[in-house]
């Protein structure tokens, strides 16, 4: 997957989805998605796209883990495959034209929010893991990490994101910092959560909330928890130059915009040690093409969609 957070429009379907914040204004390289690379939807339908050739054989990840501290393990694994992100509702199909794709939505929502709450019962209460669920926090700790790297990418520190972003988004911020004309300062405001129907009129809602474990390392696990937070937010920039002795400052008006973002926030359990939440990036809802694939097909046996995942995960 791309490594980064935002740009204008995450992408344009039969429909644009989401409107991100106007801090970002990449292009679609800096976006971090998993469904919509074409190159990527036919690796999640099980299609190789090139012969590779035979690798030296490696260490097993139990091996690397025994032997690796925890600040050399990895932050960014990819997006989980098979993450389902219900659209907003005029992004859904019509259940007068499509009826058949919508039932499926509505029967995916359901039962990927029933599967993943029961891998949350399972791993947190079942396997020894006494640590609480965090349901209530979940979404207060994704709205501060939210705000604090818009923060931390408009001051320029880069020092606060890498410690609360994953490392890809993290270079990825940190680059773009770099790259800004000398003496140009962006400034950035949340003026206010939208709270509308999408959100449950809260202004975030929890849209997949997943735990799965470590294959070989005892004991280790990652979280994903992709939110929809809905906003308004104000963006500008400062320009200073200097005319002799005199420094000139000039600062436009900023410019205010409504936001739908698809956050995703994610954190460790690596050999029984808890790891910090962390901001992996941004996705997108789950499309119409995206039902082809082995995740979200119907007539697929458990086994079928289990190796997909596992395939899946081994191209990473």
């Amino acid at each position: 997957m791309a490594a980064s957070i935002p740009k204008g429009p995450l992408f344009s379907a039969p429909r644009i989805l989401t409107t991100v914040s106007p801090l970002y204004t990449a292009n679609l390289s800096q976006c971090r998605q998993f469904s919509l690379s074409s190159h990527r939807a036919l690796q999640q339908r099980g299609m190789p796209q090139t012969i590779s050739m035979k690798q030296p054989a490696q260490p097993s990840m139990k091996a690397r883990g025994m032997n690796v501290s925890r600040s050399e393990l990895p932050q960014d694994i990819g997006m989980l495959p098979g993450t389902f992100v219900r659209p907003l509702w005029r992004d859904l199909p019509s259940i007068f034209t499509h009826p058949k794709e919508r039932l499926h939505f509505e029967w995916l929502w359901l039962k990927s929010g029933f599967q993943n709450f029961l891998s949350l019962v399972y791993f947190s209460k079942l396997k020894g893991n006494s640590k609480p669920l965090l349901l209530k926090e979940r979404r207060q700790i994704a709205l501060k990490l939210h705000k604090q790297m818009y923060t931390a990418f408009a001051d320029g520190d880069a020092k606060t994101l890498r410690k609360i972003c994953c490392t890809g988004l993290a270079n990825d911020l940190t680059r773009r910092i770099s790259t800004r004309p000398q003496g140009e300062k962006v400034t950035w405001a949340l003026e206010k959560y939208n709270r509308s129907p999408s959100t449950l009129f809260t202004g975030v809602r929890v849209m997949a909330d997943r735990l799965t474990e470590i294959p070989e390392l005892p004991n280790s696990s990652v979280r994903q928890v992709t939110l929809r937070i809905t906003s308004r937010q104000s963006t500008g920039k400062i320009q200073k130059q200097k005319q002799g002795a005199n420094e000139l400052v000039e600062q436009p008006a900023a410019k205010s915009r409504d936001c739908t973002e698809y956050i995703v926030i994610q954190k460790f359990r690596w050999m029984g040690e808890e790891d910090e939440w962390r901001i992996w990036g941004q996705t997108t809802a789950t499309t119409i093409d995206d039902l082809s694939s082995p995740f979200f097909a119907m007539g697929l046996s458990l086994a079928d969609r289990y190796e997909a995942m596992k395939d899946s995960m081994g191209r990473r």
